[in-house]
Order: structure tokens, then C-alpha cells, then sequence
């Protein structure tokens, strides 16, 4: 018996042993480096208080505005991983433009042979990339977006609808119709579904969307940073982007839909029927295309549950944070209207494609928007080879990973007077023009910024300029300013949703 114990005891010295000088080593990485940092606690690194206390942009913008005047790159510990923190707008250049062809790869977790979906644009590297994002790029040009107006329009007009039957009988939060407007709107110009969830049909591509962002779960945040810590032991234990529901439902309906229409000829104008094209041709008609080479159904099924996910997300959000800061800022959203009236007084009072362009204010008013609630947190970027960081001792190791935090920058007072307000004078082009490049970038930079950028501006604009030309939006007293972020969410959400009264005008 005494032996046994012993043995035991001597064991669990040895691990104990063990874990300590593994943490310890991983957690000398940026000392050893001279690179500055804070230091790590164990388990988490500097991930601590992440899911529940903090945002990760909160932990994100403590670190880059401690050591912003004193290193173009700092450290940061996600778990045990090392990941170099940018706090420089030339870095910012060099990694996302200059010297892209070294950083062209996140470094997100994909794993295609367990989760065949995980292989979209946002996730794939270096060729397999390259080859997608040629394929793909003739599907967000102007052109086809503006022959995907006319659905946008008229789904914008039962989203109005849907707000002035529920203003009618009290508040409530509008991401939930917001949500439903911009899933019925892709669920119709990707898929050709007329989904019409905005009434309550087809519920089940609500619950597809509510499964992939929420409820909040900190759980889940910590599965997310786990699989970008740990991506072989992610891979050996199966964890996945999707859950089961969520990918089963777009290899079933996605699926189903494709070969409904290989099977009867049924060719339509709209995403789903471009990625067909691609699938059976290896190009979209009318784009002249030297890559002859096809997409598998499970990479088109892969970039049918990106673009559904992502672009209902990131629009609805965009709708909503623009209407909750014009409630608090009532002059700004008076002004607003009047533009929006007087653009569409020739147009006989309709929201055009070509008027919508040319609202100016507007077009500063979601840019501010999207300079103070940027759905992508983080820019990510891995590095192919060691690169020695301009005018710096620094090197950034090869494999190893780069954030740079998106929102950081975004309320930098070196760029932003005033950062904490809600300006959209920022972006008039006087104003633009006094300030450095690359300190506001809301899609991403370079090569590798966001395909959707122009159709998900269109639907944000949009809705947006809907809600004002027929409502007079105030906050909810429920509804908090400064609005506070829940941070058990990866992306910008509401602690407490987005209160808000709409008032007919």
C-alpha cells in the first residue's frame, strides 16, 4: 500500500512537473524575443476573463493601446499559441498588401475530411484560395448587384411592413426582424428560395442562422480559440465550424436545390445559379475566364453556407447599430431623411439603385457605423516564411500567426478625434484625405479583403435608408448608450439587443 501511494504521489509530481515547464516555456516566447507583452496566466494566456467579463476587442484594444507608442508589434498569447499583435499602420500595409504573397493564409481552422463545409473562401489557403477567389470574383461585381435590386427593393418593402405592424404594438428589439429581412433577401438572390421568413415561413432557415450565431455561449468562444490554439488536437478530436443541423441542412436543401435544377434546366439569375455554372462549366456565362477548371459540389455547398451565414449576419448587425446611434442622435438622422427625401423626390418617391449611390451622408453615416462596430474583430494573417518587420528588430517566425486588431485601430485617437463619438463627419472627403491609409478597414485589406463588400453595403444602405424615409426612430429606455458588447460572442452583439420605437411618419 505504501508503495502505491508513493508511486502515485511520485506520479502526479512528475505531470505536475511537467505541465509547469511546458506553460513556462511556451510563455517565455516573446521574452526570450525582447518583444513586449503582458504577461500570460496559465491556462488561458491572455485570454483571461474572455467569454465572460470581456469582448475579445476589449482585450485586444488593452493591449494595443498600452504598447502602441512603444513597438510596431506586440505579444499575445491565445492559450499557449504566440500571436503577433500589430499596433503599426505601415505594418498594417506591408502584411496586408506589400508583402501579401508571405501572408496570404489566416491560419483558420479548417478540417475537410471530417467537415467537408469548413472549406470556403474565408478558411482555404494559398492556391486552393487563389483558385476560388478568381472563380468567385465575377459574382460580386456591380453589374450582377444591381440586377439583384429589384429583389432587395422588394423585400425592403416588407420589412418596413414587419416594423410598422410591431412598432404599432410596442417597442421591441429589431435584430430579429432585421435578421429576417437580410435572410430572406440572400436565401432569394443566392438560392432562388422565396423564403419569406419576414411572415414566419420557412422557420427552419431562421433556426439555421440563430443556431450558427447564437445564443451567446462561452462555450463556444472557447472552442473557437481553442481550434485556432490547438489545430491538430482540434482535428483529432473532431470539433467543427458548423454544427451537424446547420450542415446538414445545406447539403440537404442546398444540395437537393442544385440538382432540382441540373435536372429540369432551371436557370436563374442569381448566385446559386453561378455556382452551378462553375461547378458544370468551370465559369460563369458572359465572363471570360483562362482557369478551365471546375468546383466540386462540396466546395459550391461550402461557399452557398459562407455567404448565408456571414451576409445575413454582418448586414442585419450593420442595420441595426446604424439605427440605435441615429435614435441617440437625433440631428444627424434629421439630416439624413432630408438627403433621402431629396434624392428621391424625381423618382417618385422610390429608393433606386442609382439614388441610393448617390446619398453622400448616408454613405458617411455607415461608414462610421462600420468604424465603431466592425463585425470582423480581427484581421488574420499567417506567416509562410520568417519576415523581418521594417525598421524593427523584430522577426516574425514562419507558421506563426498575426492578428491586427480591427477595432484597436478604429478608436486610435492618433486617427480619430474623439474616437468614443459617433461622427459621421469623419467621412467627408476633406476629412479622409487628412488622415493616414490603412487605419480604418472594416472588410479587411488587401487581396484578401471581404468578396461581399459592395452587396453587403447595398443591403445595410438600404434598409437603413427604408427605416428613415418612413420612420422617426428613438431609443427604447431599455435600450443602453454606450451600447455594451456581450462578450460571449465572437462577433459585436448587444448585451441586451437592439430596444428601439419606430414612429410612422
Amino acid at each position: 500500500m505504501f508503495w502505491t501511494v508513493y508511486t502515485i504521489i511520485s506520479i502526479l509530481i512528475l505531470l505536475i512537473s511537467f505541465i509547469y515547464l511546458f506553460f513556462k516555456n511556451k510563455y517565455s516566447y516573446f521574452e526570450d524575443q525582447g518583444i513586449p507583452h503582458i504577461k500570460p496566466k496559465f491556462p488561458l494566456g491572455n485570454l483571461q476573463g474572455i467569454g465572460s467579463k470581456f469582448h475579445l476587442s476589449d482585450i485586444t484594444r488593452q493591449v494595443y493601446e498600452k504598447f502602441k507608442h512603444e513597438a510596431k508589434i506586440v505579444g499575445f498569447y491565445n492559450f499557449v499559441q504566440p500571436i503577433y499583435l500589430v499596433t503599426d499602420i505601415e505594418t498594417v500595409k506591408v502584411i496586408t498588401v506589400k508583402d501579401f504573397n508571405n501572408f496570404v493564409n489566416r491560419g483558420f481552422f479548417v478540417n475537410e475530411e471530417n467537415e467537408p463545409l469548413s472549406g470556403h473562401l474565408f478558411a482555404l489557403e494559398d492556391d486552393r484560395w487563389r483558385f476560388l477567389r478568381n472563380k468567385l470574383s465575377p459574382v460580386f461585381t456591380s453589374g450582377k448587384l444591381k440586377l439583384m435590386f429589384h429583389t432587395i427593393s422588394k423585400l425592403g418593402d416588407k420589412f418596413i411592413t414587419k416594423v410598422e405592424e410591431k412598432s404599432k404594438i410596442s417597442s421591441f428589439d429589431l435584430k430579429d426582424a432585421a435578421s429576417r429581412y437580410t435572410v430572406d433577401i440572400i436565401s432569394t438572390v443566392a438560392f432562388g428560395m422565396e423564403s419569406n421568413t419576414l411572415n414566419y415561413e420557412h422557420q427552419e432557415l431562421i433556426d439555421v442562422f440563430s443556431e450558427f450565431n447564437g445564443p451567446p455561449d462561452s462555450r463556444k468562444m472557447f472552442t473557437f480559440f481553442f481550434m485556432m490554439a490547438f489545430p491538430k488536437l482540434a482535428k483529432a478530436l473532431k470539433l467543427r465550424q458548423f454544427s451537424k443541423k446547420v450542415s446538414d441542412f445545406f447539403t440537404n436543401v442546398v444540395g437537393g436545390n442544385i440538382k432540382y435544377r441540373e435536372d429540369n434546366d432551371d436557370n436563374r439569375s442569381d448566385f446559386l445559379n453561378m455556382l452551378i455554372q462553375l461547378k458544370n462549366k468551370g465559369s460563369i456565362d458572359g465572363e471570360i475566364s483562362t482557369e478551365s477548371k471546375k468546383l466540386t459540389l462540396n466546395e459550391v455547398l461550402a461557399q452557398a453556407i459562407l455567404f448565408f451565414l456571414a451576409g445575413s449576419d454582418t448586414s442585419s448587425s450593420a442595420i441595426c447599430f446604424t439605427l440605435t446611434e441615429l435614435a441617440f442622435n437625433q440631428d444627424v438622422q434629421d439630416k439624413l431623411r432630408l438627403e433621402i427625401m431629396e434624392k428621391i423626390k424625381n423618382t417618385n418617391w422610390e429608393l433606386t439603385y442609382e439614388n441610393l449611390h448617390e446619398m453622400n451622408y448616408l454613405n458617411q453615416i455607415i461608414n462610421e457605423t462600420l468604424r465603431m462596430y466592425t463585425q470582423g474583430v480581427m484581421v488574420l494573417r499567417k506567416a509562410k516564411e520568417d519576415f523581418q518587420v521594417p525598421d524593427s528588430n523584430i522577426v516574425i517566425k514562419k507558421g506563426s500567426s498575426v492578428w491586427i486588431p480591427t477595432l484597436a485601430f478604429h478608436f486610435d485617437d492618433r486617427f480619430w478625434e474623439n474616437p468614443t463619438k459617433f461622427d459621421p463627419e469623419r467621412f467627408t472627403q476633406e476629412e479622409i484625405a487628412k488622415r493616414p491609409s490603412f487605419c480604418y478597414f472594416p472588410f479587411g485589406e488587401g487581396p484578401r479583403n471581404c468578396i461581399g463588400m459592395r452587396f453587403g453595403l447595398v443591403n445595410a444602405k438600404f434598409g437603413v435608408a427604408s427605416i428613415i424615409k418612413n420612420f422617426k426612430v428613438t431609443p427604447d429606455a431599455r435600450m443602453k448608450h454606450p451600447i455594451v458588447m456581450n462578450p460571449k460572442v465572437p462577433h459585436l452583439e448587444p448585451k441586451d439587443g437592439f430596444w428601439l420605437n419606430f414612429e410612422k411618419i
